[in-house]
């Protein structure tokens, strides 16, 4: 698999696209990998021969919604900042919600960041713009 970026895991194939587009703008959308479920990425990060493994795959930001099926975002923040190979990841969370609780529970679950999904394309897109620009070029990694 070629070196990823940006990880996005979302259930809407139309967050991913917009998401897509964003990056595209700032020339990033090349390394960003989308997984429709957090359990998908748990596979992925964790499965056999998982991330701690695979020396030359180191996402730079995952951007993690909320609501989920089958396993919350909530759920695979905990097992991403619990793994010592994987703690050091920024996670950003990339909901509708903003309810505060969900907002506190992101936070002390190791959530490097909390961003509100907008209804409004041309919003969306510049958030996830600035998110990719700031941890894709400007964030210094762990490695």
């Amino acid at each position: 698999m070629e070196q990823m970026d940006i990880m996005l895991v979302d259930d809407s194939p139309e967050v991913a696209e917009l998401t897509r587009i964003a990056l595209e703008t700032k020339k990033l959308s090349d390394k960003m990998t989308w997984f429709s479920d957090a359990e998908e990425a748990a596979d992925f990060m964790f499965a056999d021969n998982g991330y701690a493994d695979r020396k030359d795959l180191h996402p730079r930001l995952i951007l993690l919604d909320l609501h989920l099926p089958l396993m919350s975002g909530h759920e695979f923040l905990k097992m991403l900042k619990s793994n010592v190979a994987t703690a050091h990841i920024p996670v950003v969370m990339f909901s509708s919600s903003d309810d505060q609780r969900d907002i506190v529970q992101s936070y002390q679950l190791g959530a490097n960041g909390y961003l509100m999904k907008s209804a409004d394309p041309r919003e969306f897109i510049g958030t996830v713009a600035d998110a990719g620009v700031y941890w894709v070029t400007r964030n210094k990694p762990v490695r």
